[in-house]
């Protein structure tokens, strides 16, 4: 005991020094709590980033999910892995019960395999092949409204007999599947002929009262789908010319086969095949041919007694058929139909089938046939699939006729009678259509409920309550489906068939048809989750259902003692038995095959009442939906019948566009025109044996990679469809918008209420709507109206800058009305794109541009000359600044030299004048008597010898437009000043550019070597590039803004020293001329400035020209002339003329005591005219005083000056010996020029200085030319418009 204290007494200690040790520690008392703890973790994490997707996408009722987007999809059919007969063999006991069952499940299996084969992977080949553009006269390819129906397939350039040959393999294949299909109908028949027969024990103990009708329903279904082949075929007319031509083309190798490459006996077994495919196929009778087939036991003696002429049978059949036509037209045409339409083909498929095969030994049932003839009253057509339509009468006519009285419709008058129920149907198309939205709309609220439906808040009703009104929620919708796609396929399929346009007030009705599909289907997605959740109980609700009502009979019989059991009860016992062992498994379309037999076998009409009866098939079929729900949603939801109206689909979108409230319709709209790709991407030659092969026994064909062909078929007809939603909804939207903008902002800047007069749609709605997904194309309406509003405000910015305020306050309109957006211009105040030209175009038209510009020297802008336009355009300092930020600040160097080849070009006309005879001699003439009078005249040239000398000049002659000489000297001089001011712009517009883009740089003084930095770091290669590149840009811009280049100086001194020269002595006399032309100038300014005011034929109006003042100022500069026009003391002696006029006036006035009312006015108009001639010459004076300012010099330029100037002497005082040589030498070119009487050569001016340098290349513009080899300027014209 002591030790057994001690041991513990150190666990104790131990277990406490441990507990110390990891104390603070959190380690998980085991690894799987820690993995779950992490797992929950991440669980709720992943919640929440789900939960914050959820709200951002905004699920609601409203908004169409797109499946195709789902990552993960779910798939709640019943998969099973046991077979039929491990199925069955469960029980032992009966074993040839089990062997029937067996047989009949089996081939009920075999044959929906046959028909869901022909569904997926022949029906869409078949309607597709062949698909072309067509020019619409073929009847098949007239839609509603007899317009071609595949406007928008692309032309395929395939010749028909190669495609043909390509499918070849696909139509083998298509041939095995018939070969396959006839061997078990043959099966089915030869079965049922040996168990329905009067010496066949099995008859007469169990099966007499046995109704099998499951393997009738499945025979029909495969009848049916011999039925659409033979439709699809005869309607495509492609596959008939595909064939002829290939036909055609074995001729020719047959003809010469070593020269195909073919060996002969290859080519026989090749004919043969296609003699097989010919006859089976090609011909359209492939229904035709299965029902003809000779029915009966391989090598049986008595095939006839055993089939043909077996009563049991026949009766059997009959039976069969009466019961099946009174299910299908039971609820034919209701409200509510809870079977496909195509179960009608299947009776009458069946009814053929009865017809052939007991055609000889009884009588056809009247009554039977005028109950099939009379359902084309309720259902005239039936699409089948594609274009392929089924009509009844005609079907019955062709396998099954019967000539009797009494039928209706009358044979004669079953077209009529189509026409009718076409009528009728687009009379009550739009009540219909009304009336199944309210039942959509209502059964859309009922599911979003039914999903967050509790137990708590089902009202106490518990768990099977609750399961049952989600299961009738669920096969509710699939049979609203079914009802709607039956009435939109019925009404395309008649007017295509009839040829019939559609009415223009059913084509909204029919859009809403198939928008409503589509909604249910969305509906059905977004409730996946309570489906999948919900889906098994449903099936375990539904079998338990059957397993409660088949349980009584069954314990009944299991309650029977032996000695009373006869060997039909036992097989009724047995089949009781295997159906409630197969209702405890997964219902597979296997297992309910088995179970509908042994239901069958179990005669449950028999020992059950009526409405139990009921409950069991009902549960059945109920069964049947909700194992197979999801495909038979997919096929009822299926909208690929717009395809052949796709005609219409503009009409569809123009509607929605009338109708902005409708625009909730659009993404369902976007959504069932997307189940065309189903249609169009089957066009494929592979045959379907191949693709399982590579599948690895996948039984659909779609699921490998599409044909090219294919993809062009679904590209082009994403294209038709994306360009009607442009030109029925974007273009018009964006157009509406556009226009309720402009009238609404017009109706405040003009005042006018009248021009909002007219009612706009509410366009909101439009862009509520988030981005569309049309295949792989995302459409956002409000992304493509507001990019179309934006590129229109910019371009009509662009054109009239003035109004950018306008389209600013458009653009904050779009913003407040519609939420669109909008992105700014950034476009200059008065861009140079706009109201200015550029300067690229200034330069290029120079000589244009100063002629029809006048200029502002204290602004520094450019004013167009007025004629009789309402807007003049201006340039200015800002205009120049944007064209030198577009083309780089290289353009101003080239500027400067256009314009120093334009003065040349204008001195030129300038010498060519002074040294004219006439004017020469008056302005000699002029100096002279100045001289011999100053002292008398106070050293002032007068005003009255200035306008005396402007008379003179007239006298020489004038021109059309009544300009004399001396106004086209004038216009010399201005356009001269002109171009220097134009040359000072550019100056101060490239100061303004530098300014601000020097702006961003923090220290001038201090500028980082970027290219050293890089380099210390050891950087990439592209980084020291890149640094470099900075460096330089960097430097540019100082340089450019610490430059001080005066671009005048530079002007005068380059060609100042070649008019210093001797044979431009004339132009010394250049001073004398400066009065008449400032009196000349004087008027002009009056009369301009006076026909501003006037609104219609003012002719030239002008408030400015400030570059006749810098002309002559440059003048007189370049001349060195400054000097001699001072001493003429002109302003002053104009200020003493009108001083001294006003005075006369003055003391005339005081000694005329009276005076009359003319001489008044007289004496007003010229006091009038003296104070206009002093205005005017006091601005002229400012301006001439100011432009001097701009050629100034300072004190060392002077000194530099004087100096220049005495070396000129001492070089011309050595050369005058030279020069008067060279006078007497006959050749001289000046000297004979001169004796000639004609201007001295332009070859005087020297080329431009280096101080200028040319252009770079970058600019585009070439260096102007050697002033001798200047060209003409071009003919006078308008400047070009400036770039849009």
């Amino acid at each position: 005991m002591a030790d057994t204290k001690m041991n513990g007494g150190l666990a104790s200690r131990r277990d406490s020094n441990m507990d110390e040790f990891f104390n603070g520690v959190n380690l998980p008392d085991a690894p799987a709590t820690d993995l779950t703890e992490k797992m929950k973790n991440f669980v709720l994490e992943h919640e929440t980033a789900l939960h914050e997707l959820y709200k951002v996408l905004g699920e609601d009722v409203g908004e169409s999910w797109d499946a195709e987007l789902d990552p993960i999809g779910i798939d709640v059919t019943p998969i099973d892995q046991e077979t039929v007969l491990t199925m069955v063999n469960m029980y032992e006991d009966n074993p040839q019960f089990n062997k029937i069952v067996t047989v009949f499940a089996h081939l009920a299996e075999e044959m929906r395999d046959l028909v869901e084969l022909a569904e997926t992977s022949f029906y869409g080949t078949l309607t597709m092949f062949g698909h072309r553009e067509h020019d619409g006269d073929d009847d098949h390819d007239t839609k509603a409204g007899n317009h071609n129906s595949d406007s928008h397939s692309p032309t395929i350039n395939i010749d028909p007999e190669m495609e043909m040959g390509e499918f070849i393999p696909f139509f083998q294949d298509l041939v095995n599947w018939i070969q396959r299909a006839q061997n078990v109908m043959q099966n089915v028949i030869c079965q049922l002929a040996c168990l329905y027969h009067a010496r066949q024990k099995l008859y007469t103990t169990t099966f007499k009262n046995v109704r099998m009708l499951p393997i009738f329903e499945s025979l029909g279904a495969l009848c049916r789908v011999m039925v659409t082949f033979d439709a699809i075929i005869a309607d495509n007319p492609a596959i008939a010319d595909g064939w002829h031509q290939y036909k055609r083309m074995i001729k020719y190798v047959r003809s010469d086969p070593a020269g195909y490459g073919v060996e002969e006996g290859q080519l026989r077994v090749f004919e043969g095949l296609l003699v097989r495919l010919d006859r089976k196929v090609l011909n359209a009778t492939i229904f035709e041919d299965a029902v003809s087939q000779e029915f009966g036991l391989p090598g049986a003696v008595s095939n006839e007694s055993l089939v043909g002429g077996n009563k049991v049978l026949y009766e059997e059949f009959t039976e069969a058929l009466r019961r099946l036509l009174k299910k299908t037209s039971a609820g034919l045409g209701a409200d509510v139909e809870t079977y496909p339409r195509t179960t009608v083909v299947e009776l009458f498929a069946l009814y053929a089938l009865y017809r052939r095969v007991f055609a000889a030994s009884s009588k056809p049932d009247k009554y039977m046939f005028k109950g099939l003839w009379e359902i084309q009253l309720k259902l005239p057509i039936v699409l089948l699939h594609g274009r392929a339509m089924w009509f009844p009468g005609k079907f019955l006519d062709d396998h099954a006729p019967l000539k009797t009285s009494g039928l209706n419709p009358n044979p004669a008058q079953v077209a009529k009678k189509r026409r009718e129920y076409l009528r009728s149907l687009d009379d009550d198309f739009r009540s219909k259509t009304e009336e199944i939205y309210m039942h959509v709309m209502l059964w859309m609220v009922r599911m979003e409920s039914r999903q967050t439906l509790t137990l708590s808040s089902a009202g106490g009703r518990g768990m099977d309550a609750l399961l049952s009104s989600r299961g009738k929620l669920l096969i509710n919708g699939l049979l609203l489906a079914n009802q709607i796609r039956n009435l939109l396929t019925t009404s395309i399929s008649l007017h295509l068939a009839l040829q019939i346009p559609i009415l223009p007030k059913n084509v909204r009705p029919l859009a809403v048809l198939a928008e409503l599909l589509k909604a249910i289907q969305a509906t059905y997605h977004r409730s996946s989750k309570m489906i999948a959740e919900n889906i098994a109980h449903l099936i375990g609700q539904t079998l338990f259902q059957l397993k409660r009502l088949v349980a009584p009979i069954r314990q009944g019989l299991q309650n029977t003692s032996s000695s009373r059991m006869t060997p039909g009860k036992i097989d009724v016992l047995s089949a009781l038995n295997l159906a409630v062992a197969c209702l405890d498994g997964t219902p597979t379309a296997a297992r309910r095959s088995v179970i509908e037999v042994s239901l069958c076998v179990a005669q449950l009409r028999k020992s059950m009442r009526s409405a139990t009866y009921d409950d069991v098939q009902y549960n059945l079929w109920k069964l049947d939906l909700l194992s197979s729900f999801q495909q038979k949603l997919t096929h009822a939801c299926n909208c690929d019948c717009l395809y052949w109206i796709a005609d219409v689909i503009p009409v569809f979108f123009t509607d929605i566009f009338k109708n902005p409230d409708q625009v909730t319709r659009i993404p369902y709209l976007l959504a069932a025109l997307r189940d065309c790709q189903n249609l169009l991407l089957a066009y494929d030659p592979t045959p379907p044996s191949a693709t399982l092969i590579q599948n690895g026994g996948v039984k659909t064909a779609l699921q490998h990679a599409p044909n090219a062909q294919a993809k062009a078929f679904l590209e082009a007809f994403r294209s038709e469809v994306l360009g009607h939603f442009e030109e029925q909804i974007i273009k018009p939207l964006a157009r509406e918008v556009e226009n309720d903008l402009r009238l609404h902002i017009h109706s405040v800047v003009l005042q006018q209420s009248s021009l909002r007069t007219v009612k706009f749609k509410d366009l909101r709605k439009f862009f509520e709507m988030r981005p569309l997904k049309f295949f792989d194309v995302m459409v956002d309406v409000k992304e493509r109206v507001t990019h179309y509003l934006d590129t229109t405000f910019y371009n009509l910015t662009t054109v009239t800058l003035h109004d950018w305020r306008i389209y600013a306050e458009m653009r904050n309109l779009a913003y407040e009305q519609y939420g669109l957006k909008m992105a700014e211009v950034h476009l200059p105040g008065s861009s140079h794109y706009s109201e200015g030209l550029d300067i690229l175009e200034i330069m290029r038209n120079i000589h244009i541009f100063v002629s029809r510009y006048n200029y502002n020297m204290n602004t520094q802008m450019f004013v167009e000359q007025a004629t009789d336009q309402k807007h003049l355009n201006t340039i200015s300092i800002q205009h120049i600044a944007d064209s030198i930020r577009t083309h780089g600040t290289g353009i101003m160097n080239t500027t400067i030299n256009f314009t120093y080849q334009f003065l040349g070009r204008k001195l030129m006309l300038f010498s060519e004048f002074l040294f004219d005879d006439h004017i020469k001699s008056r302005l000699i003439k002029d100096i002279s008597w100045f001289k011999d009078n100053n002292e008398k005249l106070k050293n002032k040239y007068p005003f009255v010898r200035a306008e005396k000398f402007n008379r003179a000049i007239r006298k020489l002659g004038v021109t059309k437009k009544g300009e004399t000489y001396l106004d086209k000297f004038r216009r010399i001089i201005t356009e001269i000043g002109n171009a220097l001011g134009y040359v000072r712009t550019v100056r101060s517009a490239g100061m303004q550019y530098s300014s601000n883009a020097i702006k961003f740089i923090p220290d001038l003084e201090d500028i980082v070597e970027f290219a050293e930095l890089v380099e210390e770091q050891k950087l990439s290669d592209e980084t020291k590039e890149s640094c470099s590149n900075l460096d330089s840009v960097l430097k540019s811009l100082t340089d450019s803004f610490g430059g001080n280049t005066e671009y005048l100086k530079i002007l005068v001194n380059v060609i100042k020293p070649a008019l210093q020269k001797e044979r431009f002595r004339h132009l010394r006399n250049f001073h004398i001329i400066v009065p008449p032309l400032t009196f000349n100038f004087v008027e002009k300014m009056s009369i301009q400035k006076e026909r501003i005011s006037k609104k219609s034929g003012r002719g030239e109006a002008s408030f400015t020209d400030d570059g006749f003042a810098l002309g002559l100022v440059y003048l007189l500069k370049l001349l060195d002339q400054d000097t001699a026009f001072d001493s003429l003391h002109w302003f002053n002696a104009v200020k003493d003329f009108v001083s001294e006029k006003k005075n006369e006036i003055a003391a005339a006035k005081s000694k005329r005591a009276k005076s009359n009312s003319t001489d008044m006015q007289h004496v007003q108009l010229t006091i009038k005219r003296l104070h206009n001639i002093r205005r005017e010459f006091e601005l002229l004076y400012y301006s001439f005083t100011g432009a001097r300012i701009f050629f100034s010099e300072s004190n060392e330029e002077k000194k530099k000056e004087e100096e220049s100037s005495n070396e000129e002497k001492k070089q011309e005082i050595a050369n005058n010996s030279q020069e008067n040589h060279a006078a007497k030498v006959p050749g001289d070119p000046g000297v004979a020029a001169a004796a000639a009487g004609a201007p001295p050569p332009p070859s005087g001016i020297p080329s431009p200085p280096a101080a200028v340098p040319p252009p770079p290349s970058a600019a585009g513009i070439p260096p102007p030319p050697a002033l001798g080899e200047i060209p003409p300027p071009p003919a006078a014209g308008l400047l070009p418009p400036p770039p849009s």
